[in-house]
């Protein structure tokens, strides 16, 4: 994973992470897929994060460092407010980045229970603010509707079985002023990186769980929600947004220019 994320870093300037960027590496400098080979199911998927969860620090730690994901992480996860929903928290990066002063409580979900137990061993980073682990599936959230202030999701939407069905659950429990803050890698806007991932998709979801060439803001809008911020980095693949459920009015154009 590391070794396919350098190499990209050489040709793009920056390397990846894990879920994040590796799969950039693959695509550009790996194979490309062929025939109709069938994609993993959610269960083999799940094993592939079981596998990869207690070295998963360790892989991306270095990548994410070079490709500045940290950086996009911390400015995206300081807009956290209130009562916080963290959806495929993975094994808890971004807990160092919430803000005691403004983030109430902190409950975090995984499909992955070997995930959840890695994410578990930070919760010191996360002090004074409580957190509440959960083993759930993304795509039938138990909680209440209008439940959350923010929900957060970093990297995940690539490997959700059903996205748009995961994304309408978040707005469902999202309150109605809320937001949804997502880092997510996805499709490019640069054509020629685009053909790579398409090419090597079965690939990277083989190895590393997730969906590299999926358009983020068609599958958001597809969901009912209104993207009020929209930020591209390393070619297009990378989408840093806010996103809330209504339709941005002129007042918070003018927040987001302040």
């Amino acid at each position: 994973m590391a070794t396919y994320a350098r190499g990209i870093g050489i040709m793009f300037g920056a390397a990846g992470s894990g879920c994040a960027l590796a799969y950039a590496g693959t695509q550009l400098l790996g194979s490309s897929s062929s025939g109709t080979r069938v994609f993993p199911c959610e269960k083999d998927r799940r094993e592939t994060f079981d596998n990869l969860a207690k070295k998963w620090d360790q892989t991306v730690r270095c990548d994410e460092f070079l490709a500045g994901i940290g950086r996009l992480r911390r400015r995206l996860i300081q807009r956290a407010s209130g009562d916080v929903l963290e959806v495929a928290v993975g094994s808890g990066r971004n807990f160092s980045y919430y803000s005691g002063g403004k983030v109430k409580s902190v409950t975090a979900i995984d499909f992955s229970r070997s995930m959840l137990e890695v994410a578990d061993e930070k919760r010191k980073e996360l002090e004074p603010i409580p957190l509440r682990l959960k083993l759930a599936s993304s795509q039938k959230l138990d909680f209440q509707d209008g439940s959350f202030d923010t929900i957060v999701d970093t990297f995940g939407i690539c490997s959700f079985e059903q996205p748009v069905q995961a994304l309408q659950e978040m707005r469902r429990v999202l309150k109605e002023d809320g937001q949804v803050l997502l880092l997510e890698h996805g499709a490019s806007n640069w054509e020629f990186v685009q053909g790579f991932l398409n090419r090597s998709v079965h690939h990277h979801v083989g190895k590393y769980g997730c969906y590299p060439n999926r358009d983020i803001a068609k599958l958001v809008k597809e969901a009912g929600l209104y993207i009020h911020l929209d930020e591209r980095h390393h070619f297009g693949t990378t989408y840093a947004l806010v996103c809330k459920k209504s339709p941005i009015t002129k007042d918070d154009a003018e927040r987001s220019e302040e």
